[in-house]
């Protein structure tokens, strides 16, 4: 039974929708939900096949079946996923340079841990991954957004592309690289390759949510203009309403970061140590080149470009809703009007903005802005100084040993 103070709603639009029974915004809901499903219906398939999503997210999945289905082949694929790891670690890693073992064992154990991380996150979202996507859908027919399927399916489209071209290429440059030898190809693509496609997958998730907001963000900001900028008489409501929303989006970034912390702390942690040894080996082999090993060179390069295009895509996406934020900042500044009661709605919304509330804040430290870059960069620079010195040091020691052993 609806109250009165209910069907007097400040939302039009979810008044009306009140006016008609609960059942009838139920329905609509469900109708949205099933759209939104339907167009990202592949690549929740491809994200349940590679662990990084819940079996509980399609239709018909629900079950215990289902449940147990998903469990059973996350534990087998990650038991042959580690046990393969061990086994290159043995084989091939153990057999490498002072520093290329090193490196390389600490970076093999780092993508053990962060596929674990991830396989973690999908199990302990079989029931509230679904329960947010319903979320999602009603609270965009609350406000009367509508989802654009289209642009959605190019967005998705465009990442899975790109995943899709960095495996092609890495599969075919790791064979090529370690010289048709089959176990050897295996063992490589299983611990360095595979992770890097299993987390690029799940961070598609990650962009997506990222991306929903920031297209939120806009159709607020651009409200928030219309109303107080085109409108003779701005209403009070109107801009109460909006600042509400921006609130809800600023938790909603706060939630997905907070959900991809630990993922996205493990993926700098193996992005900067591989991006650079992969530097550092360019240096050496610039140093002493070698014509005839195109492979290692074409393969180093595309790890560069993908461990890069990783970091700049978490840290650019984050900027887009920091930049959207700054645009309805800028908007709300250039306001000034004569009824006091807007007015202190408007001061209210600017401290709301420009309170840090640490929504692009993971680990605790580290800050999802575009000028985290240059912090990396320096980090970058002080560990290829340490590599170089390193390297030095060894290469003297290793002589001083073989001098001392001719004496002998």
């Amino acid at each position: 039974m609806w109250s009165a103070k209910k069907l007097q709603s400040k939302r039009p639009k979810l008044k009306a929708w009140l006016r008609q029974g609960p059942s009838t915004f139920h329905q609509q809901c469900m109708e949205r939900f099933q759209q939104l499903i339907k167009t990202l219906y592949w690549f929740l398939v491809i994200s349940v096949v590679a662990n990084t999503a819940p079996i509980t997210i399609l239709p018909g999945c629900t079950n215990r079946f289902y449940r147990l289905l998903h469990l059973c082949w996350i534990t087998v694929w990650y038991g042959c996923f580690t046990l393969a790891s061990y086994w290159e670690f043995v084989l091939i890693t153990l057999k490498r340079a002072s520093l290329d073992r090193y490196l390389n064992a600490i970076e093999s154990g780092i993508y053990v841990i962060h596929i674990f991380v991830i396989m973690l996150i999908t199990l302990q979202g079989r029931n509230w991954i679904p329960k947010v996507l319903k979320d999602i859908v009603r609270t965009d027919l609350e406000r009367g957004y509508t989802i654009d399927g289209k642009r959605t399916k190019k967005f998705v489209a465009l990442q899975l592309f790109l995943v899709w071209t960095f495996t092609c290429l890495a599969f075919a440059m790791d064979i090529w690289s370690q010289k048709c030898v089959i176990y050897k190809s295996i063992l490589s693509i299983n611990s360095y390759v595979m992770p890097n496609i299993i987390s690029g997958l799940s961070f598609i998730q990650y962009y997506l949510l990222l991306q929903g907001i920031a297209w939120r963000q806009r159709k607020v900001t651009e409200n928030l203009e219309r109303e107080l900028l085109q409108l003779c008489h701005p209403r009070k409501v109107e801009v109460q309403r909006y600042r509400l929303q921006h609130a809800d989006l600023n938790n909603f970034t706060k939630l997905v970061n907070r959900t991809f912390q630990y993922s996205i702390v493990l993926l700098f942690v193996g992005c900067f140590l591989n991006f650079n040894l992969n530097l550092f080996l360019v240096y050496q082999g610039i140093d002493n080149p070698a014509i005839d090993d195109w492979a290692k060179w074409l393969y180093m390069i595309l790890w560069l470009a993908m461990h890069l295009g990783k970091i700049c895509s978490i840290l650019y996406f984050n900027h887009k809703i920091q930049n959207e934020q700054s645009k309805c900042l800028t908007i709300l500044n250039g306001v000034s009007c004569n009824d006091s009661d807007l007015q202190e709605t408007i001061n209210h919304f600017v401290l709301q903005m420009r309170t840090n509330v640490r929504q692009h804040v993971v680990g605790g430290v580290i800050e999802l802005d575009l000028k985290f870059l240059t912090a990396l960069l320096v980090a970058s620079a002080n560990f290829f100084i340490f590599l170089l010195q390193y390297d030095v040091t060894y290469e003297a020691l290793s002589k001083s040993m073989q001098g001392n052993t001719t004496k002998t």
